[in-house]
């Protein structure tokens, strides 16, 4: 199976902060509620050691996944933590890229996945989570990714809302946007 051709897709990449005895047990269950809420069928969830790839079928609205799913997570992350305070709350990132995708036996690899992982928990990301107790959320976007993406293409994705910043992962450089969501209204 390692050898199958490379298909672009948009990959997404969850962690959790808080109350997490596994890096993935409370985080598939708001990312399924969420992914469901916003519409998203074509996804494959794999177990990642630090949390969920999500991998999203070819030819999907890059835009309003991106922009759904976003605003889907945060509002399941609010209706879980809203009555929790401290360490007892559920704090997620979520990276997204696009990129060439392969399945191997190991589950999926390439540039995309690599990218997402990457961004997912670089200290960029960790920080805007870090800054406010309030956010429940903090995205990070590719570069390039928002600037296919953001308006007028999507009316969930202004360029305006993010901080671009320059991830450092892996020894690597990947221009990138940030945004940290409060809580949901």
């Amino acid at each position: 199976m390692d050898g199958s051709d490379p298909v672009r897709r948009l990959c997404a990449v969850v962690e959790a902060e808080g109350p997490v005895d596994h890096p993935y047990s409370p985080v598939a269950d708001v990312v399924e509620s969420a992914s469901a809420a916003a519409g998203v069928d074509q996804i494959t969830l794999q177990v990642l050691s630090s949390g969920l790839l999500l991998v999203l079928s070819s030819g999907v609205n890059e835009a309003r996944v991106v922009s759904d799913l976003s605003r889907e997570l945060r509002n399941a992350l609010w209706r879980r933590n809203r009555r929790l305070t401290g360490a007892h709350r559920l704090r997620c990132r979520i990276s997204f890229h696009q990129g060439l995708v392969r399945l191997t036996d190991e589950g999926f690899d390439g540039q995309a996945v690599r990218v997402a992982r990457d961004l997912c928990g670089s200290d960029d990301l960790r920080t805007a989570l870090l800054e406010s107790a309030e956010h429940d959320l903090a995205l990070i976007l590719s570069a390039r990714l928002l600037d296919e993406l953001a308006y007028p293409e999507s009316t969930g994705l202004h360029r305006e809302q993010f901080r671009r910043v320059t991830a450092t992962t892996q020894g690597r450089h990947v221009p990138a946007y940030v945004y940290a969501y409060g809580e949901a209204t």
